[in-house]
């Protein structure tokens, strides 16, 4: 217990003293006939306990007293509350009192610390004794008070506990009682007021918050406070490397595999042909990846309990960095209360009726099943509680519970089970792409589900499909859960009979002005500032205390009281009637005209970090959400179906452009990658005598490459490319490398007869390499494989024929190359044809299961790997042909340039289509957004502006929507 919170009183009217405890800033809890006699506004005197005797009598008023038509609810209500009211008075530095009430049938240990009578010193001052006992829930439940057994120290006989009525009675860090007399029926057995009893009487409640205390009494049940309530050591937030320090770990691989090739390639024997140099390369490949396991962190073993370990320290950081992002960049939340709210039939036991933000983890434990689903209204905090419940079950010294793990719901395609979602997700954010090892967590009970924003799954309006359909499916995972939603949203669907079962349901209640004034001064860099501001903020009836009962906004107020612009607005409206026309709208307002200037402040340590001007960032933010409302068209194209209204997706940003503008720049871009490659192999082909022929067949036959590079690139909707590597390791991709290299195998028969075995079976195996390995890497998961075979098979033995009959004397090398273009050719042709499949039986739109896609950057960041990796591939392939191939054979430089040339076109010029519709937006605005338009997101999304789900950005909140728009 706080020792600085034990206070003595002293009743003039009676001249007896008794005991008290500091509940508040300045609200002393004690005992009615401590204070008997005294009216109500009436004066006594306090002190607090110091060991040193330099703590002087302070002026007090009687506030509340209970009243005497509640003798019926609690006979012997013996409480009352004092304000100390000297002008000298400082409060203890020391944490909010938690108050709590007794539940179940076990005894409970409990702390208390008085002044009585027995300990009375020869110069009439009292001295203090330790109530040290248990409270025992099965003794006196019909008279509803506390009886309190001491059974450790001293016990003094009847007359001396006199002088200890108004001792607060602490069962761990909850104060449950306050003393009021000792009982008859043997010595050391005292009697008690419940807290729970005092809040049930009029006006204890309301006094205590017109006065700055926080009340939520807590459930307590355990014999003693778990350990684990206590924080483990303060987490320190790592910044991820830097860009400059990434390519300076992958330095010594890649100098290593580099090195390699060049060895094997001065060892090859002569006429080793194709073979040498595409062994070199792999062996090349393979040596950078081995020196860089070698480097890594070795994994201290594969048990269950090693990925729950390694899982719980990458949730623990994520969502360390995530609640800073929700808290405005800062580390203090607002202590917002919930109740709950009954939904008759099938909810949880053993929910408080009440709970708030420092008590959600404790709430959560007492349920049975561990199941939640929060609800609030619009910025209420929904989405903060449930981070903030993350936080402190993550917090704690020794947590062996199911790992809480946050996801956002609005990717979820629910034609996907829950399982196969939640698992690949789970797998991919945190576990390193196995998806094995998270459906054996889920499946064994040692994760718990955090969804957020099942009213985010459908556009307003609906009737909300995909939502009831999750709601389905949640059902029947019968696991520990907690998912949020909007009241108005979830009370629809609950009328429905369309709600989660087994559970506990909460909603957040606005902001009172107690909790409000403590957030605003453990945010504050200036309390002379604050001192002007917060008691007249949260007058009651004033247009401030109405619009500060929302989190969002009292988040908005925190920011724009530390600079005095901000402070000077927030003055010019204190004291406003609610009730006056539209001054609650013009402090909104007002409110968010600062959000922006704050948060841009230049940072006088980093400027770095603050790179752009308030007035920038607006016009930009604005230039990018003007038409969210009106959404963007579906990737059906012919479905007029709207995208999520709020949603910034890095690679469906192109309607800000225009209709056209930036898809038709995205197709010039795919003709300026193309151009040099396609010269630089027409020299090639000019210095060797190939020119007019069999050059001019090579070049035609390379000619539907870039026209399907230029049509793709100005489709409406562009699925982005990625590379995952992790698919290597699990049953899909072995099985679509199988695939390919068995449709390799059936096209060299053809070939066989048409070319000879030389010609097909380089075909074949650059067909099966490219389609096999690109299938498997880097095609979504449910695409139709039927469709796809049947549509890209024909086209690539198509392409392979057309190469044999123009150019196919010239050597297995053009087999070769025609091999692996008929494999780009083919996928690129098959995979919309099985996307098409999907969507027609409700699937593909958008990817139900995005892997590598943790966050908004990542489907830009992917595309440009595949890019890069497509790239290397063909520059490779290209090198070895212009310099070993006789009929393409030029110098060292010139074969280099035409192997990087051929290197752009594949890659980025055919591969990357993200990429290129990125850069076409930004040509396309000409300098209306900014030029590193992905770092500007990132930077909003660190700042606070605008928060990720899954594959998109949303802007923060509506109200900063509407305020942008307008």
């Amino acid at each position: 217990m706080d020792q600085a919170r034990v206070m003595e009183i002293w009743n003039p009217v009676l001249g007896k003293s008794g005991s008290g405890y500091l509940i508040g800033d300045d609200v002393v809890l004690t005992a009615h006939h401590v204070v008997d006699g005294v009216r109500m506004r009436g004066s006594v005197e306090v002190r607090q306990l110091d060991p040193e005797g330099r703590t002087d009598w302070m002026a007090a008023e009687l506030v509340w007293l209970p009243e005497a038509a509640t003798s019926e609810v609690l006979p012997d209500a013996d409480g009352a509350l004092l304000r100390v009211t000297g002008l000298d008075w400082q409060p203890p530095v020391t944490p909010p009192v938690r108050f709590g009430r007794i539940v179940g049938k076990d005894r409970v240990p409990c702390l208390g610390l008085g002044f009585p009578d027995a300990v009375t010193r020869p110069d009439h001052a009292r001295d203090t004794m330790p109530i040290r006992g248990h409270v025992d829930p099965l003794h006196g439940i019909k008279s509803r008070m506390t009886t309190v057994h001491v059974d450790v120290g001293i016990v003094p006989n009847h007359p001396g506990w006199r002088g200890s009525s108004g001792t607060g009675l602490l069962c761990g860090p909850h104060l449950i009682a306050v003393v009021t007399k000792e009982k008859s029926v043997a010595s050391g057995v005292l009697e008690a007021v419940p807290i729970s009893g005092l809040a049930e009487l009029p006006g204890f409640e309301q006094t205590l918050r017109a006065h700055g205390v926080h009340f939520v009494t807590e459930d307590i049940g355990e014999a003693s406070p778990s350990s684990d309530e206590e924080p483990d050591d303060a987490l320190i937030a790592i910044p991820p490397l830097s860009l400059r320090q990434r390519l300076r770990k992958l330095m010594l691989p890649a100098a290593g595999g580099t090195m390699t090739i060049l060895v094997l390639l001065a060892l090859s024997p002569p006429a080793s042909g194709v073979t040498w140099p595409i062994g070199s390369t792999l062996c090349g490949a393979l040596a950078g990846w081995g020196i860089d396991w070698l480097r890594g962190p070795r994994s201290a073993g594969a048990s269950r309990e090693d990925a729950v370990r390694r899982l719980l320290e990458a949730v623990r950081g994520e969502v360390e960095r995530r609640r800073w992002q929700l808290l405005g960049n800062d580390s203090k939340a607002i202590n917002v209360t919930f109740v709950t709210v009954p939904q008759g039939g099938r909810d949880a036991d053993r929910a408080w009726p009440r709970g708030d933000f420092n008590g959600i983890s404790r709430y959560l434990d007492g349920l049975w099943p561990k199941r939640l689903v929060i609800t609030g209204g619009p910025g209420s905090g929904k989405t903060l509680l449930a981070y903030e419940l993350v936080h402190r079950v993550l917090a704690r010294k020794h947590y062996d519970g199911p790992v809480p793990v946050p996801i956002g719901l609005s990717e979820w395609d629910t034609s996907a089970k829950f399982a196969d979602w939640f698992s690949a997700r789970l797998g991919q954010e945190y576990l390193g792409g196995s998806e094995t090892k998270a459906r054996d967590l889920l499946a064994s009970g040692r994760i718990m589900p955090v969804l957020d924003g099942l009213d985010e799954m459908d556009p307003m309006g609906s009737r909300r499909p995909r939502a009831v359909a999750a709601l389905t499916q949640l059902k029947r995972f019968s696991g520990p859960l907690v998912l949020t939603c909007r009241s108005d949203e979830y009370t629809e669907l609950s009328r429905a009979d369309q709600r989660l079962l087994d559970c506990a349901t909460v909603r957040i209640e606005e902001v009172q002005p107690v909790d409000g004034r403590r957030f605003l001064e453990e945010r504050t860099r200036n309390r002379a500032r604050l001192a002007e501001l917060k008691d007249d903020l949260f007058a009651p009836g004033t247009a401030t205390r109405a619009v500060l009962s929302s989190p969002w906004m009292l988040t908005l107020a925190s920011l724009a009281s530390q600079t005095e612009t901000g402070a000077a607005k927030l003055r010019s409206f204190l004291g406003v009637p609610a009730s006056s026309g539209g001054k609650k709208e013009e402090l909104r307002a007002a409110l968010l005209d600062e959000f922006i200037p704050t948060i841009c402040e230049q940072d006088p340590v980093d400027r770095r970090r603050q790179p752009y001007q308030a007035q920038a960032v607006v016009k930009w933010l604005r230039l990018l959400t003007a038409g969210l409302r009106g959404g963007h068209e579906s990737p059906t194209h012919r479905i007029s179906a709207l995208a999520p209204s709020r949603d910034l997706a890095i690679h469906t940003l192109w309607p800000v452009a225009g209709p056209r503008s930036a898809r038709y720049a995205a197709a010039a871009i795919t003709i300026a990658c193309w151009l040099p490659a396609l010269l630089s192999l027409a020299v090639c082909l000019h210095r060797n005598h190939a020119l007019p022929l069999p050059g001019v067949g090579l070049l035609a036959l390379l000619t539907p490459a870039p026209l399907l590079s230029v049509w793709n690139a100005r489709a409406r909707y562009v699925q982005p490319r990625r590379i995952l590597f992790q698919r290597l390791s699990s049953r899909l991709g072995w099985t679509r490398i199988a695939l390919g290299a068995t449709l390799g195998g059936v096209l060299m028969l053809p070939l066989t007869l048409l070319f000879g075995p030389g010609f097909a079976l380089a075909a074949g195996a650059g067909f099966a390499a490219v389609f096999g390995f690109g299938l498997a890497l880097s095609v979504r998961a449910d695409v139709d494989r039927r469709h796809l075979v049947a549509v890209g098979t024909p086209s690539a033995f198509a392409v392979t024929v057309v190469a044999g009959f123009l150019v196919g004397g010239l050597g297995d090398f053009i087999g070769l190359t025609a091999g692996c273009g008929a494999g780009a050719i083919g996928l690129a042709v098959g995979v919309p044809a099985g996307l098409r499949a999907v969507r027609r039986n409700n699937g593909g739109d958008p990817d139900p299961n995005p892997p590598g896609v943790p966050t908004p950057l990542s489907p830009l960041r992917n595309d440009m790997k595949a890019g890069g990796v497509s790239g290397a591939v063909v520059v490779a392939l290209t090198l070895y042909g212009t310099l070993s191939v006789e009929w393409l054979r030029v110098s060292w430089p010139f074969a280099v340039i035409t192997a990087l040339a051929c290197g752009v076109a594949a890659g980025p010029g055919f591969v990357a289509v993200t990429t290129r519709q990125y850069l076409g937006l930004i040509l396309a605005t000409r300098g209306k957004l900014p030029w590193r338009l992905a770092a500007f997101l990132h930077w909003c999304h660190e700042r606070g502006l605008l928060r990720s789900a899954g594959t998109v950005y949303q802007v923060r909140h509506d109200e900063l929507l509407e305020w942008l728009r307008r």
